[in-house]
């Protein structure tokens, strides 16, 4: 079997005597090197060209030609080559003089070779030490790009023995605390989760066969407090005897990972939701269709039993007319009621028309009140005279202001005097209707999530009314915007007037008041 020759034991000897060649080739192929032996400038650089060498002994007289020049294509060629200048006495000014030329030593020819073989051990130590500095350099460079945390603990106390800078990126700790803390690590799991933790610690302490190479998911508290989720891959080392030694792994950031997963299963939670109010929707259309039938049979009965009476001109002892003015009266109110369910609930379609925008307002007003749960708020409404013109459909724009009604109530639900002010007013060549109210307000840290889809405070709701209402709007070219305080929030709506819009047989839209 052939050895294997690596750079480290490569040898080079430039000397024009061949005697002098002949014995250090003996001695130092005794010391375990590859030598190999060179008596002129050419053919040493040739050698440096094909072979790389550990070392270099140089003589500097080499029948006449310049050993200080092949010196130093020498250095050019090989960098990392120690070169030992070994010439006569008095053939170079001092040792002083080949350090500062580069060399890493000058020893003197003598009958006793000892020195000459110590400077050859030294310089191969020192060129190992440095190939392994610089390996060890690099192997940390490669660790820190990786982005994860490289670890490796000794058992059965899984204490750190090294631990990669990325623990520091990741979590915001001190690698020296994971080496000195024996608890650091246990301490920073989360508490649900350390049961889990020490139960994969005691497989894997074990020795265990399902537990050599693991996975693991945890969440830890980073340095800022926040909470991170780390997928943990190990792998068990064992000693001779096949007892578990250390374990070896790699720990993963999967926050946003996690983070993404439960977005997407809110998400499908809400939209199962919205499906569940469109089916909703659909019914109250259809219900509302059938209730009004027997709603029109009350108030015809009612109001054949007015004439009846009339034209029997009895006297009653108590006011049977006023009670069937009154069951006319409500029963109109509730068609009014039912007939805005209908127009509320039915599709939004591309069909649009001409609105006045006071009697979307006044519309909108009439179904929030009729809501039981939303008549402890005061309503004031203020609009023009004439009445604001809009090219839209109107359906979607009273989505809008039922949906900032309804958010108004809830945010003054709890207030002593709640009061919801509606201004409708005109400037330019927009409209803009403003909601205000007198709630809690909208924090701070809130207002940049108010419009996203899916973003809520309220324990039953969805999130996408904001979010719809706004794409409503920008749809009609306009904009929907808010300001907040801890006085309560205003809520404005921009619309471009229809500046060429009829100013006589508009088709209205049905009022319930």
């Amino acid at each position: 079997m052939s050895k294997v020759v690596t750079a480290q034991s490569n040898l080079l000897i430039v000397d024009d005597e061949p005697n002098q060649l002949l014995t250090l080739r003996d001695i130092f192929e005794s010391e375990g090197f590859q030598v190999i032996t060179c008596s002129s400038c050419e053919e040493a650089r040739q050698q440096c060209d094909n072979h790389a060498f550990a070392v270099a002994i140089l003589d500097l007289q080499l029948h006449g030609q310049d050993g200080i020049d092949l010196f130093r294509q020498m250095q050019q060629l090989q960098p990392a080559m120690r070169v030992i200048i070994h010439t006569g006495y008095g053939s170079f000014h001092s040792a002083k003089d080949a350090v500062n030329l580069g060399a890493f030593a000058y020893v003197e020819k003598s009958f006793d070779p000892a020195e000459l073989i110590l400077w050859v051990h030294r310089a191969v130590k020192d060129l190992l030490s440095e190939t392994l500095s610089r390996t060890e350099q690099k192997f940390r460079e490669l660790l820190d790009d990786v982005k994860a945390i490289v670890w490796e603990c000794r058992l059965p106390h899984h204490r750190f023995t090294f631990v990669s800078q990325q623990a520091e990126t990741i979590l915001g700790y001190p690698v020296r605390r994971w080496i000195e803390e024996p608890t650091f690590w246990d301490e920073r799991i989360v508490a649900e989760d350390r049961a889990r933790y020490e139960t994969f610690c005691g497989a894997c302490a074990s020795g265990a066969e399902a537990a050599r190479d693991g996975e693991l998911e945890l969440r830890v508290v980073a340095s800022d407090g926040s909470i991170v989720w780390l997928h943990i891959v190990t792998h068990l080392v064992l000693d001779a005897g096949g007892n578990p030694l250390m374990l070896r792994g790699a720990m993963f950031d999967v926050t946003h990972q996690k983070v993404s997963e439960q977005q997407i299963r809110d998400m499908e939670i809400q939209l199962e939701h919205v499906s569940r109010l469109t089916t909703l929707g659909e019914m109250v259309a259809g219900i509302a269709h059938e209730i009004n039938q027997p709603l029109a049979a009350i108030a015809n009965f009612a109001v054949a039993a007015k004439v009846a009476i009339a034209n029997d001109n009895c006297e009653h002892s108590v006011p049977v007319e006023s009670w069937l003015e009154t069951i006319c009266d409500q029963t109109e109110n509730c068609g009014q009621i039912i007939r805005g369910l209908r127009s509320f609930a039915k599709r939004g379609h591309a069909d649009q028309q001409w609105i006045d925008l006071n009697q979307i307002v006044r519309d909108s007003v009439n179904l929030i009140e009729c809501n039981p749960h939303n008549q402890f708020a005061e309503f004031i409404c203020t609009h023009p005279d004439a009445p604001p013109m809009v090219f839209g459909n109107p359906v979607q724009l009273r989505q809008v202001v039922v949906n900032l009604l309804q958010n108004a109530c809830d945010a003054t639900r709890q207030r002593d005097q709640p009061t919801i002010d509606i201004n409708v007013a005109v400037g330019g060549e927009h409209a803009r209707l403003s909601i205000r109210d007198n709630g809690t307000g909208i924090s701070p840290e809130q207002q940049a999530k108010v419009f996203d889809a899916f973003y809520t405070t309220k324990q039953e709701g969805i999130g996408m009314g904001l979010a719809i209402s706004k794409s409503i709007v920008e749809a009609h070219g306009g904009n929907l915007s808010y300001d907040s305080s801890a006085a309560g929030s205003t809520f404005y709506i921009t619309l471009p007037l229809s500046t060429d819009s009829p100013q006589a047989d508009v088709p209205q839209e049905h009022s319930f008041s």
